[in-house]
């Protein structure tokens, strides 16, 4: 068989093969997000002070801390209802010496021109000594906030001018700004307490594993018409041969 008929062989045989490792990829990643959706509701609320690295995530949390609003970090590109915002992350240290960046949610920032939001927490502005108190906190400690393809740096610009606006959620480059006890994980805060900004429940997951199902039978589907397709030029093919 010469070179020329082997390719059209060679060819369908890569997108048989391709396809068929989409499909189960699909079917991992369906499977991934039937865990997080499993772990989400089912897990039972751990105690910050008992929470060791690495860290399981997502994990329902508790605890109790200090909250220091007067250096947030406002995580841009965010939309509610097809208004521009941002998520608003409030510093919140424990007693342990361990500090948490804990996402409140969504707060509104309708043009570059504005003045960035800088909530404060439970009704108090930043400057307010009632900071110095402890509080408990509800939540669940989870990945940052995701972001689309990073381009660049976080563009975290210094250590001045709070609250700070970065375009994702860097932890070398936060861990800069606010030391090495630092967190790598978010706790995303529980939408009842009072110091979360909406009350709009968060998302499990961007989209659940029904789609990775439905996504895997379309690459199956498309495997199998490229097999009928190969199969039926293949026999069409031997037959004129033996004519």
């Amino acid at each position: 068989m010469s070179t020329r008929n082997i390719i059209p062989h060679l060819a369908a045989i890569a997108v048989i093969a391709a396809c068929a490792w989409l499909a189960h990829w699909q079917v991992e990643r369906a499977g991934e997000k039937r865990e997080i959706m499993e772990r989400w509701n089912d897990r039972a609320p751990v105690r910050l002070a008992e929470l060791a690295q690495p860290y399981s995530l997502p994990q329902p949390v508790t605890g109790v801390g200090i909250w220091d609003a007067s250096r947030q970090i406002l995580i841009d590109n965010r939309i509610r209802d097809q208004r521009t915002g941002v998520h608003v992350l409030t510093p919140f240290r424990t007693p342990e010496g361990r500090l948490f960046l804990v996402n409140r949610g969504w707060a509104g920032w309708p043009a570059r021109s504005a003045q960035l939001p800088d909530p404060g927490v439970s009704g108090w502005s930043p400057a307010d000594s009632e900071g110095d108190r402890d509080v408990e906190i509800q939540g669940v400690l989870n990945t940052p906030p995701g972001t689309g393809i990073r381009l660049g740096e976080a563009d975290i610009a210094g250590d001045e001018g709070w609250p700070l606006l970065v375009t994702y959620f860097d932890h070398g480059e936060l861990a800069r700004l606010f030391g090495d006890t630092l967190q790598p994980a978010v706790i995303q805060l529980d939408t009842e307490h009072p110091a979360h900004l909406t009350g709009d429940p968060w998302k499990v997951v961007t989209f659940g594993p029904d789609r990775h199902i439905g996504y895997a039978m379309t690459w199956t589907s498309i495997a199998v018409v490229v097999a009928a397709i190969w199969l039926a030029l293949t026999i069409r093919q031997v037959r004129r041969r033996h004519h």
